[in-house]
């Protein structure tokens, strides 16, 4: 409730600047920043003086990324259609073998992520889009297609970036060119995702310690937003005892990472611990998994483990999806630029495409509406 609270004042505050900038500058006076009700776009010129100093210093570097970037999407776009295929497969003619890994959802805040997860989801989604086109422009500018502008937008707390490619140079570049222009985006992406993954595999430990609370009833006293809990009664507290019975017949004794704390039964009991928990005034846990050097603070290492895990997710996600051949990803650039190897005619290649797109959104939909028929309605 506090979270779309503030997201109503903000949305206040956006049109009151709005309405105060428009009332005072003059569009010709903001120069390259444009302003909406709830956005602003910012163009700049800098970042492609920034893209050719770093071409010049090592060309056939980037090159090889770019080349290697086309082999990936390669990969890419055969995954992304496999993986749908097969996954609606396994729906269709193995139910009983579906699981949690054949779930396909839309990344959509607030419908299909909890608002919980915003901030993790902001920051994720800008490094993801801004190195994205950031690759973009690195690799048409490598290729010598000339960038009309760079900027950088914002759309009421969504962050992003973009590069604009001379249409008609790159209309004109060839087939090979368009590829790796095409290409460097997901491959940026990929590159991104496994470093997350790295990180996280490097920095912490691989199972998860316990359990830190993240949110508390008002009556709650002994407890607290931070505290790990790590058993209860003597049984450690992880993914495979959450939802075991505990029996106690006196006392509870939840064992935590600052000390035990003790709560008197008025009688005794037989629960899952996390219904145990709950009774004691936790409202909202996660599974909690130390950094392997500690910071002293258990929510400083959830957050910074949250953080990495969203943008492996966002990046990867974005990596596989762009790939598709549907008409506004860069998959389909990709395939279309492929083509023109064999098919010269425009007319056949936009016809082709637009079969390939009708494919692909096809099968995208169809796995989205099993996953939500076999689970039900459920938020990440």
């Amino acid at each position: 409730m506090v979270i779309y609270l503030c997201l109503l004042v903000l949305a206040a505050g956006w049109l009151l600047i709005y309405l105060i900038l428009r009332g005072v500058f003059s569009r010709e006076s903001l120069g390259n920043l444009k302003l909406y009700p709830l956005a602003f776009v910012l163009r700049s010129r800098r970042a492609i003086e920034f893209f050719d100093k770093v071409v010049d210093k090592s060309p056939l570097l980037w090159m090889v990324l770019s080349n290697i970037g086309v082999a990936i999407g390669f990969g890419l776009t055969a995954f992304s259609i496999y993986f749908l295929a097969k996954n609606l497969g396994t729906y269709l003619f193995a139910p009983q073998q579906v699981g949690p890994q054949n779930i396909v959802v839309p990344l959509i805040i607030g419908v299909t992520i909890k608002l919980e997860h915003l901030p993790y989801i902001l920051l994720a989604l800008g490094i993801v889009l801004i190195t994205h086109e950031g690759m973009h422009g690195l690799v048409a500018r490598l290729e010598k297609i000339r960038l009309k502008s760079t900027g950088f937008f914002l759309v009421f707390i969504f962050p992003g970036g973009f590069v604009e490619p001379d249409e008609e140079e790159f209309n004109k570049a060839p087939p090979k060119t368009k590829m790796r222009i095409a290409a460097a985006g997901s491959f940026a992406n990929l590159v991104v995702g496994l470093l997350a993954i790295s990180l996280m595999m490097g920095l912490f430990l691989p199972m998860e310690s316990g359990v830190i609370v993240l949110e508390v009833e008002g009556n709650a006293t002994k407890i607290g937003v931070g505290d790990v809990i790590v058993g209860v009664n003597g049984v450690p507290v992880n993914q495979g005892t959450l939802f075991q019975n505990i029996t106690a017949k006196d006392m509870i004794i939840v064992e935590t990472m600052r000390g035990n704390i003790s709560y008197r039964l008025k009688k005794s009991i037989n629960m899952p611990t996390a219904w145990i928990l709950r009774g004691i005034g936790v409202k909202r846990i996660d599974y909690y998994r130390p950094m392997r050097i500690h910071l002293g603070d258990p929510m400083a290492e959830y957050n910074a483990y949250k953080v990495f895990w969203w943008i492996q997710l966002v990046a990867l996600g974005v990596a596989i999806f762009n790939m598709l051949p549907i008409y506004f990803l860069d998959g389909s650039l990709f395939l279309s630029s492929l083509l023109e190897f064999w098919i010269r005619d425009e007319r056949k290649l936009k016809m082709l495409n637009m079969g390939l797109t009708s494919i692909c959104i096809t099968l995208l939909m169809l796995n989205i509406m099993f996953t939500y028929k076999t689970f039900g309605f459920f938020q990440l």
